[in-house]
């Protein structure tokens, strides 16, 4: 702000500067052409005056008529009378440099009428007489002195307007330096200020670019993290999943079958005890039951044994047993050699959209496709439910499609709206080319 604020500045007071210079300059102008203008306008008054006067007194004294003599001599008087006026106006002759040669001219000038001034009462016979040889050798000779001092001060004027002229050009400079030196401090504060700017600009750039650097470091890690402790939790659960099948369960099913071999044992006692041992094993068995459903929904056991179809029309029949929504599964030419990460994404994601369909879409059918190219594996839930409004805050569930999807270098779209149902399109890169086998499955759930 303080190198923009001097910068502002300086150029502010170089044109106020400039204006004023050039204010002077055009006022000085105006004034030394207006005054050599007036200057010659009276000269040139002055001139014709001496001029008609000469005429005037010449056709006085050779006109024999004595009337057209009288008039002369009237107009002779007058045209004295305005020269006398034009010498005696305090006007642009009166105070300038020239005043030397303007006094010597008024002196020519009274010296002319003083010449002339004793003929103004001479008789017609002196006049024919003397006339012509007085006009030769008087006035004519004072005229001509009289028009040569005027011409010497239009002269003298015309160099001081060119002297003016020069002084103005001198001014003139002047002013283009003072532009040209403002100019050149402008630049260079202008230099300075593009100089601090760009300097403190290329600092925030920099820690703009580090504190971003940062930024998408710790976002990848987040990342990294995120996808280690999804694989980790898909770890913990396949690893929990076998434990509860093959431990729990084969142990629960030890206990079943001695309870079996008890209750045949106790057949010749007492009923009551054999109800007892009956009921212990609907217990075991109802506990067994539990455990094996436990296992599938921590981690299906046909998804590793029987692929990612098998396991998404087991998930369609477990949520459409309870709920009777219409549950539709279609794989096309899935590659026999689909990457475990795949499928447990796919089947994670598929499993989130079903569990949020029969929460909250209150649906009537869904469909599940799944499809393999060379290069991209691709999966779309569709529900006819309820929706949501577009850019309502996504719950945890949505939010783990997202990291899962991304996790694998992939995405996820949502479209919906309410009453138009929810589509969900998930697009994972195969991390090679793999060559689907030309099945096709089609999976719904029972009695649907």
């Amino acid at each position: 702000m303080l190198g923009f604020g001097v910068l502002l500045i300086l150029l502010i007071l170089s044109g106020l500067s400039a204006l004023h210079a050039l204010a002077e300059v055009q006022n000085a102008n105006q004034t030394s052409l207006r005054q050599f203008l007036a200057k010659n306008q009276q000269l040139d008054e002055i001139r014709a005056a001496l001029y008609l006067s000469g005429t005037y007194l010449r056709d006085y004294l050779l006109e024999p008529d004595r009337a057209k003599a009288e008039q002369s001599r009237s107009e002779l008087i007058d045209a004295k009378a305005r020269i006398q006026s034009l010498l005696a106006e305090n006007g642009p002759l009166s105070g300038a440099s020239d005043r030397e040669m303007f006094e010597a001219l008024k002196r020519e000038i009274g010296d002319y009428w003083q010449t002339m001034e004793p003929v103004l009462s001479w008789s017609m016979e002196q006049r024919r007489r003397q006339g012509f040889r007085f006009w030769d050798d008087e006035v004519f000779p004072r005229r001509s002195n009289t028009l040569a001092i005027a011409d010497n001060i239009r002269s003298l004027d015309q160099q001081q307007l060119m002297r003016r002229d020069a002084e103005l050009l001198t001014e003139f400079s002047a002013v283009r330096s003072q532009l040209l030196l403002a100019l050149v401090v402008m630049l260079l504060v202008g230099m300075g200020q593009a100089y601090f700017s760009t300097s403190h600009l290329l600092r925030l750039e920099n820690q703009t670019l580090k504190h971003l650097q940062e930024v998408t470091e710790a976002r990848q890690e987040l990342k990294d993290l995120s996808a280690k402790l999804v694989a980790t939790q898909e770890s913990e659960r396949k690893s929990i999943s076998r434990d509860l099948h093959d431990a729990v369960g084969q142990s629960m099913s030890a206990v079943q079958f001695e309870l079996h071999d008890l209750a045949l044992a106790l057949r010749p006692y007492d009923a009551q005890l054999r109800e007892s041992v009956d009921r212990v094993r609907g217990l075991v068995e109802s506990s067994l039951a539990v455990i094996r459903n436990m296992a599938l929904l921590l981690r299906p056991s046909m998804l590793d044994d029987l692929g990612l179809a098998a396991a998404l029309g087991w998930l369609a029949r477990e949520i459409s047993r309870p709920t009777g929504i219409r549950i539709q599964v279609q794989a096309d030419d899935l590659p026999p050699d689909l990457p475990d990460e795949h499928k447990t994404c796919v089947f994670r994601i598929a499993q989130e959209a079903l569990n949020n369909v029969a929460r909250h879409a209150n649906a009537n059918a869904v469909e599940i496709t799944v499809r393999a190219s060379d290069s991209w594996l691709a999966i779309t839930v569709q529900d006819d439910g309820r929706g949501f409004q577009h850019g309502r805050a996504h719950g945890l569930g949505l939010t783990g499609m997202h990291e899962r999807a991304e996790s694998l270098g992939g995405s996820v779209k949502i479209t919906s709206g309410p009453g138009k149902g929810t589509l969900i399109e998930v697009a994972l890169p195969l991390p090679q080319r793999l060559q689907a086998a030309p099945v096709r499955t089609v999976l719904e759930p029972e009695g649907n």
